[in-house]
């Protein structure tokens, strides 16, 4: 009995050892939110978690908190820290000094001589490490043995030199200027996706995922040498910058994890002043970098873009900054999300999570061929009132489903205004813009939609809203409730997966709602102006939560937890007392009656014993 106790326990550990041994979580985040301090928490020996009674969680939240605590602190192993920035190292190291020279005075539009005057005296040591890797790069592959041996020099070189090295290149770059460093690495990284190479080319499509498989290689050296050491292999890497490299990393990997690291704008702005000491100038340029407001043909997938790469994260973590938990409150909430990575369904999900899910679950029936938002409009107890997205009025039919084909034939004549089919200058426009593409071959089947507020905008010659003829997904919530009957909604709460506008965020002060929780924390007129006046305005909260599949993944349990405890502990099922008082008098009854047979049947044959057979 007692090695089926132990075979049975020990089955479960392995269960759980094959989820948490390997695990990849990627940060994503606007420059001065934060991502470097998250990795840097994970990555730490110690999360060094506030007690519960301490944190910022309360009510049920907190008991969930003292689960996690409980169950992180005894399982909590170190991230290793794959930083981005040692990946463009490695490709600016590729350059020997003249060319890096060269390069720099492109980028940052300052003369050679300045250039080359700034960086001679860290010419010896960019030399040495230029050369050691040429070495790293010539090594060769053709047996098994030299693979693994070049896995091993592969960790050391990203995990361990490269960090510091990038650390010296920084400080040399920040003498030129103080936004050298961020200019520089930010121009190689979109290079690198271009080309494949640090320097400026022509663009390579078979290139797009060149940083990603390289990131991809570096992981597979860390789980080579975690493998070799026989431990498990957590990786963190900072900062994804582009969604196609997230893409490719979520499509190799089961336990990839994308976490948007978030903070107030307020916050971000005071860190990137006092802690960077960027310009407000330098700051404009920065957030028209990682935020930019279109991005056209090729540089779609070389360009860093941030906002996108929010949306598609799973995880999402607020990071207050100067809140009075400090790092605390960061921690706790990356211990909350790693526990339930090694331990699905250990908690229940917070409300919060459970209604942003349902706004993301809903902006997948949006037919915007732009941008698809999901919102939920519930009373103050999270009690769902009302659910919408991004779509064009009920009758109408979707930009999805429309075709600039049709309308130039004159097919499918519901599905189009009467201005579309009859304005003559907008025909000129459609037919300038989708004539030649009717029978392309590369379309290879996606049906021809088109925006008609960006054809308005174009025949116009203007950039107005007022043209889409999509209603935002936090209107239709708004209307759906409405529609129906109507409902108090009055002191309410509204969630969003984007950043409310300016006429939604109106429509939400005069509805009554109190609070707005939203993900994407890009800053606007609405957050400034619109919410930030008045007697009651509703209050901003940035989401903290899994949504999406991490939700499902995160808070699925693997088996039904008393279970789970039975199959660890060989929990037995305490047997009922008077039940088995019950079976006891049945059987002693049943012998009984046994004798008295028995017995009856001696007296019938005169007192003879019944002979044995």
């Amino acid at each position: 009995m007692a090695q089926n106790e132990t075979t049975s326990a020990y089955a479960l550990e392995c269960v759980y050892k094959e989820t948490g041994d390997f695990v990849v979580i990627g940060l994503t985040g606007r420059t001065g939110s934060g991502c470097s301090t998250a990795a840097k928490v994970l990555s730490s020996l110690s999360l060094d978690l506030p007690d519960v009674s301490h944190s910022h969680y309360v009510g049920n939240e907190r008991r969930k908190f003292r689960i996690i605590k409980s169950y992180i602190e005894k399982n909590w192993i170190p991230f290793y820290w794959l930083q981005i920035r040692s990946v463009i190292t490695r490709y600016i190291l590729t350059m020997n000094f003249d060319d890096l020279v060269n390069n720099l005075s492109k980028i940052l539009d300052i003369e050679t001589s300045e250039i080359e005057k700034s960086l001679d005296p860290f010419k010896a040591e960019y030399d040495k490490a230029h050369d050691r890797i040429k070495e790293y790069l010539n090594l060769e592959e053709d047996t098994k043995e030299k693979i693994n041996s070049k896995k091993e020099t592969a960790y050391q070189i990203y995990f361990e030199w490269l960090p510091e090295f990038s650390n010296l290149l920084r400080d040399r770059l920040q003498n030129i200027s103080q936004i050298a460093y961020t200019k520089f690495y930010q121009a190689v990284g979109d290079n690198i996706r271009a080309s494949g190479t640090p320097n400026p080319r022509e663009f390579d499509s078979n290139k797009i995922f060149e940083f990603a498989s390289i990131i991809n290689k570096v992981i597979k050296s860390a789980r080579y040498v975690a493998k070799c050491k026989s431990e498990p292999c957590h990786i963190v890497i900072d900062a994804i910058r582009n969604p196609f490299e997230a893409v490719y990393l979520s499509e190799r990997y089961a336990d990839f994890h994308l976490f948007s690291i978030n903070t107030s704008n307020n916050n971000r702005l005071a860190h990137l002043r006092t802690s960077h000491k960027f310009s407000e100038q330098q700051i404009i340029e920065l957030d028209s970098k990682e935020y930019p407001d279109r991005l056209f043909g090729y540089n779609k997938f070389v360009s860093q873009n941030i906002q996108k790469c929010i949306e598609i994260s799973d995880i999402h973590i607020n990071n207050p900054r100067t809140d009075q938990y400090g790092l605390s409150e960061l921690r706790s909430q990356l211990a909350w999300y790693v526990a339930l990575i090694l331990h699905p369904g250990l908690v229940m999900p917070t409300s919060a999570e459970r209604c942003m899910q349902l706004a993301s679950s809903a902006k997948l029936n949006s037919g915007c061929i732009s941008r698809q938002v999901g919102a939920v409009v519930t009373d103050c107890s999270y009690s769902v009132k009302a659910i919408g997205w991004n779509d064009s009025p009920q009758g109408q039919i979707p930009c999805l489903l429309r075709n600039a084909e049709d309308l130039i034939n004159g097919s499918d004549e519901t599905a189009y205004s009467t201005y579309e089919k009859n304005d003559d200058k907008f025909r000129e426009a459609l037919l300038g813009k989708y004539e030649q593409h009717r029978c392309s071959k590369i379309l290879n089947g996606r049906n021809l939609s088109f925006c008609f507020k960006d054809l308005k905008n174009e025949v116009d010659n203007e950039k107005n809203q007022v043209h889409t003829r999509s209603l935002h997904a936090e209107e239709n919530a708004f209307l759906q409730i409405t529609k129906y009957g109507g409902q108090k909604i009055s002191g309410g709460i509204l969630f969003t997966t984007a950043s409310p506008c300016e006429l939604c965020s109106k429509k939400a002060y005069q509805l009554g709602i109190t609070e707005i929780v939203y993900i994407d924390p890009y800053p606007g007129i609405a957050n400034n102006h619109t919410l930030a006046t008045g007697d009651n305005p509703p209050i901003l909260t940035l989401f903290r939560g899994a949504i999406g599949k991490s939700y499902h993944k995160l808070y699925t349990p693997i088996m039904p937890f008393k279970d789970e405890l039975e199959t660890l502990l060989n929990m037995k099922k305490n047997q009922n007392k008077k039940i088995e008082q019950i079976k006891d008098l049945e059987s002693e009854n049943s012998r009984l009656k046994d004798e008295v047979a028995r017995l009856n049947e001696e007296i019938k044959n005169g007192g003879q014993k019944k002979p044995s057979a």
